[in-house]
């Protein structure tokens, strides 16, 4: 059970473990899709009465389209009353847990039974550097545990042994990012970067807000703010393709509520207001209405 923008890697998950897609269930969200307790509650209920047993209810801090935050701490008490577990989608929202400021957007996310975060959205790490956290460790263990006769000869020696707890047999030490990044900068050195582009992308909707020709979708809980231009003859899709090719901006587009919205996302130390109202005034050049 999760919300209909839930991450992709949902569907994927569900494919790789033979399940299917029919096997997703959609819970009721609100105006930001982002989950509610009492929805939850409901496509639990639904999936009781019609004789499904439930793996997982999927919650997340971040989404992806528009960086929403579903509220943690009371999808964890439903889903702890019915002892169905409980799976946060924090890739990108993790990286609050770092702030005093940011962090109770996250309130409930130590009653997961398990947590993914992605320490390259917000952690100042380059790609890949992904954890997964469990609750309960031995889930981990039980989950992976196997025996192959020409691997885990050595059970008994001292240290931390990947094989038991990844799907691939070879795998970087990915941690290690993470390690450095924070031997370098420290949590209050990462603390600073997230606020920082909270803060610019706070600013950036504010500037948008502001624009006649210009709207935003919703009011930015994280660093991704969701924007277009009025005109409805607008194609958002050419404007990111064309800015995309000769280099000058990076953004995406996503759907939200319906229609096709530019998607940027904060995350360079170098961004400044000023790379958004050159952005904007990239965008108007582009539509002889605007």
């Amino acid at each position: 059970i999760c919300a209909e923008g839930a991450h992709y890697a949902v569907q994927r998950a569900a494919g790789i473990m033979g399940l299917g897609r029919r096997q997703i269930r959609h819970a009721a969200t609100d105006a930001r899709g982002a989950l509610t307790a009492e929805g939850v509650a409901a496509a639990l209920a639904e999936a009781e009465a019609a004789g499904e047993r439930v793996i997982a209810v999927i919650a997340t801090a971040g989404s992806t389209a528009v960086g929403a935050f579903d509220p943690l701490q009371p999808i964890a008490e439903v889903c702890r009353s019915l002892g169905v577990w409980l799976h946060v989608d924090a890739a990108h929202g993790g990286g609050f847990l770092f702030s005093a400021v940011l962090r109770q957007r996250l309130a409930g996310i130590e009653l997961a039974d398990s947590v993914v975060w992605d320490a390259h959205k917000m952690s100042r790490t380059g790609p890949l550097c992904t954890a997964v956290l469990y609750r309960d460790e031995r889930a981990c263990n039980q989950a992976f545990e196997q025996e192959a006769s020409y691997l885990f000869h050595d059970k008994g020696l001292p240290g931390f042994d990947f094989l038991h707890r990844t799907v691939e047999c070879t795998k970087a030490a990915l941690g290690l990012r993470w390690y450095l990044a924070l031997a370098d900068q420290g949590e209050a050195g990462i603390a600073r970067h997230v606020e920082a582009c909270v803060e610019l992308t706070r600013q950036a909707h504010a500037l948008i807000e502001a624009q006649p020709d210009f709207e935003c979708a919703l009011r930015p809980e994280a660093n991704i703010l969701c924007f277009r231009l009025r005109d409805g003859e607008v194609d958002e899709l050419q404007i990111r393709d064309a800015l995309i090719r000769e280099g000058r901006f990076h953004l995406s587009t996503t759907l939200f509520a319906g229609r096709r919205w530019l998607r940027i996302v904060v995350m360079s130390p170098a961004s400044r207001l000023q790379t958004i109202e050159a952005l904007l005034c990239d965008i108007r050049s582009r539509c002889p209405s605007a």
